[in-house]
Parts: structure tokens; C-alpha cells; sequence
């Protein structure tokens, strides 16, 4: 190289042709001198294997590259750029970048790599040759529009000029954001966390199983203060974006195993770790077994206001389809608690539904019939197609036959206020608008029936041993059915919805029991409490004395006397 540069420097007699270097391999261990690729003497003239053509190559590149034993013979560079590298259906890939190539990423001279890569552009133009050949130049979304070594093909993951809320943003700028290219094509991917700058370095996102993880770098810049570590902590893209504030959602400090009921009924539930978000941090999936993590719902690259979530078995691909159905696919059906057959995600760490014992089905008469609580078959028939709105003969008028949403009552990130600090269970949405449905707990003549719509207003499901407040006016279910409680005596005896109401179970349709007017058979006062945190339920003898009828009623049917909903 010395004595080349001789010439080949700018005030030398080859200064046109001075921005020139050793080939660099290996990382840097090999250098490829000069005359392993050019005589400097002569140029060899040879016969295109490919088209029969005889020609001279072109800037003194040898017919038998020195380099390695295992270069093609002939290597060809008669046309630039045509033959820099040879496409997959030409063989031998024989062109002058090609011929010496047997491990890199794109263009060996065999068939073990990518022949597509940038195919007929001039491989200089990114791997020049005064940069040692080292991939420089270019841009982010010109290299990543094709698969790149391990690292696949981003850029077809973003939506046109909506990229993660990109929204118009230099592209190029807007990924160096994110993403850190101080050790570039080395395998991995480093992202920068948006608060302290810190480096999270994986080669796949389930390598990072622990704190630091991928849903932290999420959270620093999706919370109230933004990315601190940029100068505009509120507007990271530079376009005026604010990136919205959801990890205050799961600021829910809830812990409850899941139990609940009233000496009227018995107690139900599964003692399920629940709290009032999803379990990312740590702290719960250590509690519950359970783990999620937001690449599961989201893409890193597609995400944005209008199209926020990705498809959960794979998460390069936007979802398309309805809220309901993408909750669905994790809320759908399975085998039961301990064995949900929630989605594998193509993209990020996997879902893992709950792994902690839990408490089964009891086989006394009030936890006797599956599917139950602790089943997930059970989706919203009471919210959906299986709703008494769907009888025949119900009046017919906006929204009576609507199928909810689950998002009405649940928020994906969590439940936390200022002023509810521990939050609502299952993610209960703080504040619940439920004045676009119909209420009817009157049940008037269908012929004279007047619309009555629910209310709006914040929500507190407050938890108080196994009394879980769904009905009360501070709670959930009176937004929408807003006169339930004053329609029948029955409902204003206890404000513990749930335990006559499971989560996708309507009445008439398998509430509670077997009965042919499905009420419970019986009560149970013997189940097992399986959960020390829980109230014990009542004794025998204190059910027995709360009315004379009920004296010396072991194992009493409550339907002989009582007739729930009349």
C-alpha cells in the first residue's frame, strides 16, 4: 500500500483516483493489500463466463484474486456497476465483490447468503473503497429495506410517513433516536434508554429477561416527563409529537388473590394473583408467573395514533382486524386458568399466562359446574352476540344491540389516579362512560318502552376482604345499568355483581348453577379458603340466625323460597 500511495494521493500523479484504502476483514485482523485485487501492470482480459464476451476488466482488477484459495476463477468486472456481484439466478457469482466472499452477509460466491442484497447498484457508493470497504455512507432506511445479516427488513414495517409517530420526521434522524450504531454490524441491536442513555444490547428481545428490559426503555419515554435524556424530553421526533403518557397506568399498587362472595351465595374465585395492569414489571410476574411485555401488543417500528397495536403472532404486522378480536386472541378460550393457550409472539418476549397454583373448582354445590370463574371460554356473551339485547321481541334502537368493546370497561395499560392510588382490579377503567348504551332495568312493556340511557363517571371497585364493590354509585356496573339497583329488592341487597354475574356469562345462559332457572342449588358454607389474605366467610350459625326462616337450614335451597331477577 505504501509504494501505491505513492501515486494515489491528492498531489500525487493519480490524485483523481486518491481516495483509496486496504480492505479490511476479519474486524479488522486481515488487510487485503492492493495487489490481491489489481495488477499493476497490466489488464487482464478474459471471457464473461456469463455472456461468452471477451473484455478487459476494468481498473487493472486480476482474472485470480489473490486473497483466498477459494476465489472463483474468473472474476469479472468488465461493467460497473453490473459486476460488482452477480444476482441469485446468475451463477458463478463470480463479479470482482463476490469471488473471494464465503462468509459475509449478502453476496458470497456460493450459495449461502443473499444474492439480492442492492443488487445492480454500485457497492462503493456504501463500502467505499478510502473507508476500508467497511459499510459507511448511505442511510438507515437504504440498507434496512432488505434483510441485513441477522437483523431482517425493517423499513417494510413502517407505515408510509407514520412511522412509531414519526409523523413526516426525517426518517434517517428519527431511527438514531432509538438506536445507538456506535458498534454497528456487529449483530446486535443497542438502543439508547431515552432517560439516561444508558445502552440496552441484545441480539433478540427475549435475551433481556430481567431489568433492564425492553418495556422500561418503552415506559422512560411514554410517561410524564418524556425522554429526558434528549433536549426536548416532550418531543423526541422533533415534529411536535408528545409520546403519551401510559406508564402512570401502571402505577396501580393493587395486589388481591382473587376471592370473593357473600353468605347468600358462598364464595367464589381463584385466588389468581390480579392486580390493576398487566403484569410487566418484574415484581408482579414474580408474583404471579404470569409475563407480558409491550412488544407483545405493539410494534417497535409500526406503531402509531392511528394504528397503535400489532398483530400478537407477529408484531411486525399491524393489526387490522377489530379491539375485541385482538383482545381475544390472548382472552379466548384454552383449557382453563392454568393452561390459557395465550399467543406466542413472533416479536419480543412471549406471553406467559399465569403459573402460580390456583385455587379449582370446589366440589360443593355453589362451585360445581364448569365452565365457571376460573374458565376462559366465557368471553363477553353478556356484552355481545349472547345478550338478552338479542332476544326476540327487544326493542330495537340505537346501541341497544351493540356489541361493547372491552376497552369501554378496561384500559389496556392499567387503572391509576391521583386519587386511586391502588387502582382497579382487572384493569377496571377509572372513568367509564356508559351514557351511549340503554339501560333497563325497569323491563317495561316493550310496547310503551322508553329508552333510558347509563351514566358516566369516575370508577372505585373498592375490595374490602371477599366484599368486591361492583354495583355501588362509585363503582363500575352502575354506569351503564344506572337503575338496576332500585329495580329489584334482590340487587339492592348486595352490591357484589360478580358473584352472581361471571365476567362472559349471561343470565339464562349459565350463571350460576344448575337449576333450570340456573340459581345455585345450594349454599355453600363449607369451601375451602385457600388464601390467608381473604375474610373467612360466615359460619353456619351465623347464617342460621339471620331470620328465624333460615334456622336450622343446613343445606337449605335458596330457591324454594327465593326467586333471583322476580
Amino acid at each position: 500500500m505504501p509504494v501505491c500511495k505513492k501515486c494515489h494521493n491528492p498531489s500525487g500523479q493519480a490524485s483523481g483516483m486518491s481516495a483509496v484504502a486496504n480492505h479490511l476483514v476479519n474486524g479488522g485482523d486481515t488487510i487485503v493489500d492492493c495487489s490481491y485485487c489489481h495488477n499493476p501492470h497490466v489488464s487482464d482480459t478474459i471471457v464473461d463466463s456469463h455472456t461468452e464476451i471477451e473484455a478487459p476488466n476494468l481498473k487493472l482488477i486480476r482474472k485470480k484474486p489473490r486473497h483466498v484459495a477459494g476465489a472463483l476463477d474468473l472474476a469479472i468486472f468488465q461493467q460497473s456497476p453490473a459486476h460488482f456481484a452477480f444476482d441469485e439466478a446468475n451463477e458463478p457469482w463470480n463479479g470482482i465483490c463476490q469471488t473471494c466472499h464465503t462468509a459475509t452477509a449478502h453476496h458470497t460466491n456460493d450459495a449461502s447468503a443473499d444474492h439480492q442484497h442492492e443488487i445492480g447498484s454500485n457497492c462503493v457508493s456504501c463500502h467505499s473503497h478510502a473507508n476500508n470497504f467497511l459499510a459507511s455512507g448511505g442511510s438507515c432506511t437504504g440498507c434496512h429495506s432488505s434483510p441485513q445479516g441477522s437483523r431482517r427488513a425493517v423499513v417494510t414495517e413502517f407505515p408510509v410517513d407514520n412511522a412509531h409517530a414519526h409523523y413526516g420526521a426525517d426518517m434517517d434522524s428519527a431511527c438514531l433516536v432509538c438506536h445507538s450504531v456506535g458498534t454497528h454490524m456487529d449483530g446486535y441491536v443497542e438502543l439508547i434508554d431515552p432517560d439516561d442513555g444508558s445502552i440496552y444490547r441484545f441480539m433478540t428481545a427475549d435475551e433481556l429477561t430481567s431489568d433492564p428490559d425492553l418495556s422500561d426503555l418503552c415506559a422512560n419515554c411514554h410517561d410524564d416527563d418524556g425522554a429526558l435524556n434528549l433536549a426536548s424530553p416532550l418531543d423526541p421526533f422533533g415534529n411536535g409529537n408528545v409520546p403519551p403518557d401510559v406508564a402512570t397506568q401502571f402505577l396501580g399498587t393493587l395486589q388481591w388473590n382473587e376471592y370473593y362472595g357473600d353468605f347468600c351465595f358462598g364464595y367464589e374465585g381463584t385466588d389468581r394473583h390480579v392486580n390493576s395492569h398487566h403484569d410487566i414489571s418484574d415484581a408482579d410476574q414474580t408474583l404471579s408467573g404470569a409475563k407480558i411485555e409491550c412488544l407483545n401488543c405493539h410494534g417497535a417500528h409500526n406503531a402509531s395514533a392511528d394504528s397503535p397495536i400489532a398483530n400478537p403472532a407477529n408484531q411486525a404486522l399491524t393489526w387490522t382486524g377489530t379491539i375485541n378480536e385482538f383482545c381475544l386472541t390472548c382472552h379466548a378460550g384454552g383449557n382453563g386458568p392454568l393452561d390459557p393457550l395465550f399467543p406466542m409472539g413472533g416479536i419480543g418476549p412471549d406471553v406467559i399466562g399465569p403459573t402460580i397454583a390456583m385455587r379449582g373448582l370446589d366440589l360443593t354445590c355453589a362451585y360445581n359446574e364448569a365452565p365457571w370463574w376460573v374458565d376462559y371460554q366465557w368471553t363477553y356473551a353478556p356484552h355481545g352476540l349472547d345478550s338478552k339485547r338479542y332476544w326476540g321481541g327487544y326493542p330495537n334502537i340505537a346501541n341497544s344491540d351493540a356489541v361493547l368493546d372491552c376497552t369501554v370497561c378496561h384500559d389496556p395499560h392499567g387503572s391509576y389516579t391521583a386519587t386511586n392510588t391502588v387502582g382497579n382490579p382487572y384493569m377496571i377503567r377509572d372513568f367509564v362512560d356508559g351514557t351511549d348504551f340503554i339501560d333497563d332495568g325497569n323491563r317495561p312493556n316493550p310496547a310503551t318502552w322508553i329508552a333510558t340511557p347509563g351514566t358516566e363517571g369516575s370508577v372505585v371497585v373498592t375490595i374490602n376482604g371477599t366484599d368486591v364493590d361492583w354495583g355501588s354509585s362509585e363503582s363500575l356496573c352502575i354506569k351503564c345499568h344506572a337503575t338496576w339497583l332500585e329495580s329489584y329488592s334482590w340487587h339492592a341487597y348486595c352490591s357484589g355483581c360478580q358473584t352472581c354475574h361471571g365476567h362472559g356469562q349471561s343470565w339464562d345462559g349459565a350463571d350460576w348453577g344448575t337449576n333450570p332457572d340456573e340459581s345455585t342449588s345450594c349454599v355453600s358454607l363449607t369451601s375451602t379458603v385457600s388464601s390467608s389474605s381473604v375474610t373467612q366467610q360466615p359460619s353456619q350459625a351465623q347464617f342460621n340466625q339471620a331470620s328465624s326462616p333460615h334456622e336450622g337450614g343446613t343445606g337449605q335451597n335458596c330457591s324454594a323460597c327465593h326467586v333471583p331477577h322476580n
